[in-house]
């Protein structure tokens, strides 16, 4: 059986590694959306967990707004993977974001490298990026552990 799935690599911003991808080229049903970075928190705090589902909230939110002119569904699945224990001041910890968001049909995108589907995950996720991420002045986010 032949693997069907496709990854492209994107450089969006210098702290997050980002890409995108498939997991059926053949038939181009959804997109994943990936971006991961290390964090290191600002300030002590025993709530990480409200903390962690803010973000996971303000990222609903950002992606939600995009998604009126992009070839995608107005829903996505955001899932943020952020652990709340061993989170705390002066110790970075791994933080990984997979976005699932489903084409439209209607609109017929059939390469996973369109420009059109290539310019909207670019936009989305420079949106989640400053406007949810980094405007959150709890974390310092850093693109390796040390």
């Amino acid at each position: 059986m032949l693997k069907q799935g496709r990854e492209v690599k994107t450089q969006v911003s210098d702290l997050f590694r980002t890409s995108y991808g498939t997991v059926d080229i053949t038939r181009l049903k959804s997109i994943f959306l990936n971006l991961s970075s290390w964090v290191e928190p600002n300030k002590d705090s025993d709530k990480w967990t409200n903390t962690i589902n803010s973000f996971k909230t303000k990222i609903k939110k950002s992606i939600q707004s995009n998604l009126q002119e992009t070839p995608f569904k107005c829903q996505a699945i955001v899932d943020l993977d952020l652990r709340a224990s061993g989170i705390r001041k002066g110790k970075r910890s791994f933080m990984r974001c997979e976005i699932t968001l489903f084409l439209d049909q209607t609109k017929k995108v059939k390469d996973l490298k369109s420009p059109n589907l290539v310019t909207s995950i670019d936009t989305i996720t420079k949106d989640i990026i400053k406007g949810s991420l980094l405007n959150s002045h709890t974390f310092t986010f850093h693109k390796s552990k040390k």
